[in-house]
Formats: C-alpha cells, structure tokens, sequence
C-alpha cells in the first residue's frame, strides 16, 4: 500500500503550521523521512503517512490528528476560495477519486449521497486508528470547506471486527 507525497507533504505543512519548525524536524527525524526528498507525484510506503499520524497522536492527542485530517483537505491554496461555493455533495462525490488518486492498494472508499446526508462507505483503508481519526477530519474538513453545517460520526470500523469502515455525515 503507498500514498503520494502529497499527502506526507500536506501532514507536514500542518505539523508546521501548528507546532513550527521544530515541530517538523521532530517528526520527520521520529519517521525517518528526509522533506527534501518528499515530492508530490512520488509513490511511498503507505507506513510513512500512518508513522506520521501516531507521531501526532502520541504528542499531541486524537484532536489534532483529526485536525490534520481537516487541515489537508482544506489547505487547496486559490482553490480553497473557489471551493467554497461548491455544494458538499459535489465535493464528497469526489472523494471515491480523490482517495483513488492519492492512495494505491490502500483499500475502496464509496459515496451514497442522499439530500442531507451521506453514507460513506470504506473497505480495507484502516491502516490504524489514526488513520481512523485522519479520514474523519478529511469528511469534516469537506462540511468546512463548504461552508456547510454539519457533523461526521464514525459508526463502525473494519479494526473493531467490522466488515467495512463507515462515517455517516449530516448538513443542514
């Protein structure tokens, strides 16, 4: 299982942007990663980014790893402002693509979107419970991006004997 580099890159900007400099430096020295060899468009072990997220859990709780999660989705730079008057079901309906372009054997995610809600449906991508706590805050950092009310609950998890992963999100 691997992840582009655009995601170790986007948990980094967020360790950065809420621990700084050091804070990087800590966890890239704890996960063995060299940043400047990080590219976006390069394939690595899906470990790395699960490192990355314990890395953030032991040191700074399961908040901040959903804050990661949130925090990555929304950091889309001029996209982020155009975004924001996109309707949460257009945005959600990509995450099956988005998921297929930044994770690779790392498991299915399927979207059924009804008028306020949407099932969110994964299959072998819980790696661990960060990851767990990580894909919740992507699904809330979507409701923000959005500028939508809303709420994401977890409602069953392929590490708690679950045959898939499920996250129920609401809006208003």
């Amino acid at each position: 299982m691997e992840c582009r580099g655009s995601v170790i890159l986007g948990y980094f900007k967020y360790i950065k942007k809420t621990w700084g400099q050091l804070g990087q430096d800590e966890c890239a020295k704890a996960v063995g990663l060299d940043l400047d060899k990080v590219k976006e468009a390069i394939w690595f072990d899906i470990r790395y980014s699960e490192n990355i997220l314990e890395w953030i859990y032991k040191n700074k709780g399961e908040e901040a790893v959903v804050s990661c999660g949130t925090y990555t989705v929304k950091d889309l730079g001029f996209l982020s402002y155009i975004v924001r008057f996109a309707n949460v079901k257009k945005i959600i309906g990509r995450a099956p693509e988005s998921h297929r372009d930044a994770f690779r054997g790392s498991g299915s995610l399927k979207v059924d979107i009804r008028d306020s809600s949407a099932l969110i449906t994964m299959k072998d991508t819980a790696i661990s419970e960060y990851s767990c706590l990580a894909w919740k805050g992507c699904f809330i950092g979507a409701l923000e991006m959005t500028n939508t009310t809303g709420t994401v609950i977890e409602k069953q998890c392929q590490l708690k004997d679950a045959d898939h992963c499920e996250f129920i999100m609401e809006w208003e």
